[in-house]
This record gives C-alpha cells, structure tokens and sequence, in this order.
C-alpha cells in the first residue's frame, strides 16, 4: 500500500487499518512486512510500531533520490517520458528502479504471498516465481479514469481496460469489495475472484442514547467528494428549514462556510458522532466501488440519505437501510422524514441493522482471509 494508512481518514486507508489489524491479531501464524511509500513522518513511523508492533514497516520511496540527478533521471524521469511519448496514458505508475528495489526485497526476504493494493502498483510483481501473489484492486480503474475525463478518455479507454485488466491477469487471486467489480473483473480475467466483505464491529442502537447530531457527512477530500458536497450544499440544504450538517473528514476545507454546515475536520474519535447521530448523508454523483462511510453509518445503525452512486458494491440495492434519492427535492424529503416520523425511521434502521448483520459481519470476512492466509 503506497500511502501511510494513517495519513488522512479516507475509505481505502480505514480499509488497510483493517487489514493490518487482521495481521495483528494473526501474528503467531503470519510474519508481514507492510511496504509503504508516501506521506510518512517519524511520527507516524512510531504511531505505526505501537499500533502494529509484530509487523515490520518497510518505508520505500517510489522515486529514487533526487540527490544525484543524473541517476534519477535514467532510473524515473526518462522512462516516464518514454511511455507518455510512446503510449500516451498508462496504468502502471511503477518505474523501473521502483520495481528493481521491491524485487530485491523479495529476493532478500523470500516472500510465500505478496498482497499488492491497487492495480496500479500490480506491475511490482511482473517476473517474479514461486510467490503467491494477491491483488487487491480497492477500485476499477478503467471507470475511475472514464470519470475523470470522459471526453478524453473515450480516444484511449481501449487500452487502458487491456492494460488494468493484463496486470490482473499476473495475479493467482484478486480482490474486490464490489459486486459490480467482481462480475467485471470475473469476465475479464479468468482469474479466480473474490468478494471481500467490507467489515465493521456492529454497534448495538440503544433506543434511549442521547442525540447530539441530526445530520453527519463524513467524507475524505477527492473530486468526486467535492462535487457531491457541492450539490448537497447548493441544492438540498436550502429546502431543510434550516436543519444543520456536522460535516466530518478533510472534505471540509472544501466545504463553504454556511450556517447550516458545522465543518468538524478530522475528528480523532469519529465513534463520538456515530453514537449520537440520528442520521447519516452520502451525497455521491459519481465514483465506483463501495462506500466505507455508508458501511460505517450502517454499522451503527443509522439510516442514509444517499444517491444511486452510494449503493454502489452493496450486494443488496433496497431494504439495506438506505434511502436513495433521485433528486434534491426527494433527498431532502427522506432526510426530513427521517428526522419526525419515527415508526419510519425505525423501519429503515432495522433494515440496515439486519442487512449489516447478513452480509457486513466481521466473521463473513475472517471466514474469507482466514482460508486465504492462514491455510497451507
């Protein structure tokens, strides 16, 4: 996993804590060495040891040293250079002193399985025998590259559904949180697929807990964040009679000032607002792939107001516990109703409690990685 999974609250990097708290708790059966790379200080290179202290951290940067020039000119600079001229766009992100430096790792250490995050990164272990090897894509980046730019993208998706889907292919097993990525990645790669529950403890809703938070947004800072928040703010938020949104994450320094919108940042205990919220927002316009903040709403049992985007990955579109709204008027009438008619609140929450019971349980997942990791 490239980036230090303490660095900014986003849904892939909740996701690695898991992982790492997995390998934690496995530490008699499994010896892991967690390789990262970017937005490290001493900091959290010591919050990581305490955390994790039966894993060993391995810091590689992905660009050799600037120090010598020339070195880092032959070794990154002109390689990327070659493949813009020669290829336009790509989806490896892997220089060739980058790849050079991990194989050597492993050639020191003699890995049995290497997990690789994302498939941008998947080139690592191109070359490699006798290692079993894991990829786990976290997102389709062929859709999340259409959606960046899709004029653009139109000219050369061709070849960056051929390329993501070659780098699966240089993987005995792949891994995908979303019902839609599964059935895609399965047609494509004839490569064995598995659907990774996406796991929370559940929280039990004590019907007398005190409710200090109407309304929560929790969200990290990308695009697809900043313009969902922007349409929530510009199109829903004047017909809620005033009602206020505690906005929660680093999505809040996009966030415009509004006194219906409470920016609390990034939060160290984000339990605190989960407790004590009665519902939970996830306006989505674009993206794919699974939204950690709706599993984490659901996980407390909170009903989400949400849009199409939001439900995507869940292997259940409806009676999940979320309302998803077509548009502003509908969104902001699902909210308000939520927030009076309690026999519908009380409807909605027990169909995501039961939804999270059946396909989000922490034992669906331990069930999965146990039989991939731990047995020989």
């Amino acid at each position: 996993m490239p980036e230090n999974p303490f660095w900014r609250g986003a849904g892939n990097l909740t996701r690695c804590i898991q992982m790492l708290t997995y390998f934690e708790k496995n530490k008699e059966y499994l010896q892991v060495y967690f390789l990262s790379s970017i937005c490290w200080t001493k900091e959290d290179e010591e919050r990581f040891k305490q955390v994790f202290p039966s894993i060993t951290l391995v810091i590689e940067p992905l660009k050799s040293s600037r120090k010598n020039r020339i070195t880092y000119f032959f070794n990154d600079k002109l390689p990327k250079l070659i493949k813009q001229f020669c290829y336009g766009f790509k989806v490896n992100k892997v220089s060739p002193n980058f790849k050079k430096r991990f194989q050597n790792l492993h050639r020191k250490i003699q890995f049995d399985t290497i997990l690789i995050s994302y498939a941008e990164y998947g080139d690592l272990v191109t070359g490699l025998p006798h290692v079993r090897k894991i990829i786990d894509t976290h997102d389709f980046f062929t859709f999340q590259y259409l959606e960046e730019d899709r004029d653009r993208a139109w000219k050369s998706i061709d070849r960056v559904l051929y390329e993501e889907m070659s780098i699966l292919k240089q993987f005995d097993e792949i891994w995908t949180y979303s019902i839609e990525e599964e059935y895609v990645f399965d047609q494509f790669t004839n490569k064995k697929v598995q659907l990774i529950p996406v796991t929370f403890n559940q929280h039990i809703r004590a019907d007398n807990r005190t409710i200090k938070y109407d309304i929560i947004y929790v969200a990290s800072d990308n695009n697809h964040n900043k313009k969902s928040i922007a349409w929530f703010t510009n199109e829903v938020l004047p017909l809620l009679n005033n009602r206020k949104v505690h906005v929660i994450g680093s999505i809040c320094k996009h966030v415009k000032d509004h006194p219906q919108l409470i920016k609390c940042g990034r939060v160290e205990h984000i339990e605190e607002y989960y407790l004590h919220a009665k519902i939970s927002i996830c306006p989505m316009l674009s993206g794919t792939g699974i939204k950690i903040k709706v599993l984490e709403s659901l996980s407390y049992g909170i009903p989400v107001v949400t849009n199409r985007r939001g439900v995507d990955g869940l292997v259940n579109k409806i009676e999940n516990g979320c309302l998803i709204a077509q548009n502003p008027k509908d969104f902001a009438n699902f909210m308000t109703q939520l927030l009076t008619d309690e026999n519908f609140y009380k409807q909605i929450a027990n169909q995501g409690i039961n939804f999270f019971s059946l396909y989000h349980h922490p034992k669906f997942e331990k069930r999965i990685l146990d039989s991939t990791l731990l047995v020989e």
